[in-house]
């Protein structure tokens, strides 16, 4: 794992397990989601809307938007691009708040508690959360080739919460 890949785990990671007590969502959900989604904090998205998640806007979020193209896919697999306005936050804080704020919908509520991170993958794909057909299996090996679950571990049963992959 290069440096700027473990800056990125930790900025997310710490957050994430932060306020695990507090939504009860997996730090390595968390943390795999926002490596996909900003491509490790490098998209446009990240850096200039601090919107690790690909989180769309909508009249009545309370935050500001930008608008970019997206590529979406199809239920046939087809892919489409189309612009969307997406959530922009000030600061790397109020970006990862909004994220456990959106996790708190109705349609995510099934992710609380889960402990099992291919469990929780697969509940988000199926939730609506990406239009991507391998959504689930990306993130599980995404999990799987950082090691994100150890710090499951760690931080669900209680134990060392000192870093987020508690390796």
């Amino acid at each position: 794992m290069t440096s700027e890949e473990m800056n990125f785990i930790n900025l997310i990671g710490n957050a994430a397990v932060k306020v695990y007590d507090k939504y009860r969502i997996l730090p390595s959900l968390t943390i795999a989601q926002a490596i996909v989604e900003s491509r490790l904090g490098k998209s446009g998205l990240s850096r200039d809307c601090y919107n690790f998640f690909g989180m769309k806007w909508r009249d009545g979020c309370g935050c500001d938007f930008k608008v970019y193209q997206t590529k979406e896919q199809l239920k046939d697999g087809k892919y489409i691009t189309i612009s969307a306005a997406f959530r922009k936050y000030s600061s790397v804080d109020e970006g990862i708040e909004g994220y456990y704020k959106f996790l708190q919908y109705k349609r995510y509520a099934n992710l609380k508690n889960v402990t099992d991170y291919k469990e929780a993958c697969d509940l988000i794909r199926k939730d609506g959360w990406a239009t991507s057909l391998s959504y689930t299996e990306t993130l599980i090996n995404v999990i799987e080739r950082y090691g994100l679950d150890k710090g499951d571990k760690a931080h669900v049963s209680g134990a060392d919460t000192s870093s987020p992959a508690a390796v």
